[in-house]
């Protein structure tokens, strides 16, 4: 059967984007023909490469690989997300993997990278494994081939998170909602109170977003992207139909008359229950002066703030086929205690619903807690949405130049460094 399959390295995009709403193929936004484009201004080149049925016939893969130069004419592949397809075709994984080999001996890659959207396991929400779907046997067949398994990693110090939670939307908001964690329902319920609204922005409010975004890096210290990749990725998958940027904002001088009218009426009613001697009214007492104190708090609290409406967290989320997932967040965490992150990350979720989308995907937690406190508490935040904790097989190395390979094994992390810490210099000025 192997012999009638057909590589084919130059797929058009019309028939490219045809085939990613096959049913029954594995797909990835990390994958599209945008994703393609964007990565073109990181010094990526892409190629739209795929199997056919037979020469001339249906696509029945398809691969993104982006080639990344090296020095001395080398390079190498990063096939993010593994291929479009039918994984369960062991034939057809066997045959793309050697044509993409030898694809990438025509560019001298030394190379190519991929990490499938594949589930290791099945596992509880605790991390715990459980019945249900497993592919330690597809693990097996990719070292078979060829493929060099990385070591799995519980953080994120691969392309690509290793664990996620993918919170199922194709029932419907109200059944998705029903599977909140309680201090969510909570959350939402205070964040409703406080009338925080969520609009929608546009590329004109890119600004808006970095400055958040730069925010939570500067606060969990890590580092994401310069501030125009994020315009560029906006810009380039509108295009698609893919991208939404939301932004939750508060009204500060609303939240002030609704507190102010809120302390008249508990010193209204604690009023009223002067002179009362029962043990209910001394109860109610008690909870009414409780009540007043936590609300003139909360007054005195937004005494310096300005009487304006402010954004407090703003989201950048990619759509595909029918998937959604939310990339990258930005909160301005001196307003957390009115919880716009919470109705941001509702909004999405309802977004990916009204889509009719199978799942929306949290993009990363880690695999280990009790390690960082700051990534537990990202992962706290988003186990309590209802999804479901996923965990992936990982990366793996397909080695086609082996001398190369080792040398680009011992150098490459030092480069690494020396870039990073560039681009940070070079997004501070």
């Amino acid at each position: 059967m192997e012999n009638y399959y057909a590589f084919d390295e130059n797929i058009q995009k019309e028939e490219w984007m045809e085939f990613a709403t096959t049913p029954g193929v594995k797909t990835h936004f990390l994958g599209s023909w945008a994703w393609g484009e964007v990565q073109t201004t990181r010094g990526w080149i892409p190629y739209h490469v795929g199997v056919r049925e037979s020469e001339g016939g249906s696509l029945i893969a398809t691969a993104l690989v982006l080639k990344k130069p090296l020095y001395a004419g080398y390079s190498y592949f990063y096939i993010p997300r593994g291929f479009t397809m039918d994984w369960s075709n062991r034939e057809l994984l066997a045959f793309i993997t050697k044509s993409i080999a030898d694809f990438g001996k025509k560019h001298k890659a030394v190379f190519f990278k991929t990490d499938p959207d594949i589930k290791l396991r099945t596992l509880d929400i605790d991390g715990k494994t459980i019945d249900g779907e497993e592919n330690t046997s597809l693990v097996q067949y990719l070292k078979a081939i060829g493929y060099k398994a990385k070591p799995l990693y519980n953080f994120f110090e691969g392309e690509q998170p290793r664990f996620t939670f993918r919170i199922s939307t194709i029932d419907g908001a109200e059944e998705t909602e029903a599977r909140y964690a309680k201090i969510v329902k909570r959350r939402l319920r205070q964040a409703a109170e406080n009338d925080i609204q969520i609009v929608e922005g546009s590329s004109s409010d890119m600004d808006e977003f970095v400055r958040l975004m730069k925010m939570t890096e500067t606060r969990q210290g890590f580092y994401s992207h310069q501030g125009d990749f994020y315009q560029h990725f906006y810009d380039k998958l509108s295009e698609y139909d893919m991208a939404n940027l939301y932004f939750a904002k508060l009204d500060i001088p609303k939240v002030k008359a609704r507190l102010n009218d809120e302390q008249a009426k508990l010193t209204a009613e604690l009023k009223s229950l002067e002179g009362d001697p029962g043990k209910k009214a001394e109860g109610k007492r008690k909870e009414t002066e409780k009540n007043l104190v936590a609300v003139q708090g909360q007054i005195e609290s937004l005494a310096s703030e300005p009487d304006e409406v402010v954004t407090i967290s703003a989201y950048l989320t990619a759509n595909y086929i029918d998937k959604t997932w939310t990339l990258y967040g930005g909160n301005d965490m001196h307003y957390g205690r009115f919880y716009g992150n919470y109705a941001m990350f509702d909004h999405c979720i309802k977004a990916a619903c009204e889509r009719g989308n199978r799942f929306m995907d949290a993009f990363g937690t880690v695999g280990k807690t009790g390690v960082d406190l700051q990534l537990d508490g990202i992962h706290d935040f988003k186990r309590h949405w209802g999804g479901e904790y996923t965990e992936f097989i990982g990366e793996y190395d397909y080695i086609i130049n082996k001398t190369m390979y080792t040398v680009y094994n011992k150098l490459i992390p030092i480069y690494r460094k020396m870039k990073l810490r560039k681009l940070k210099k070079d997004d501070e000025k």
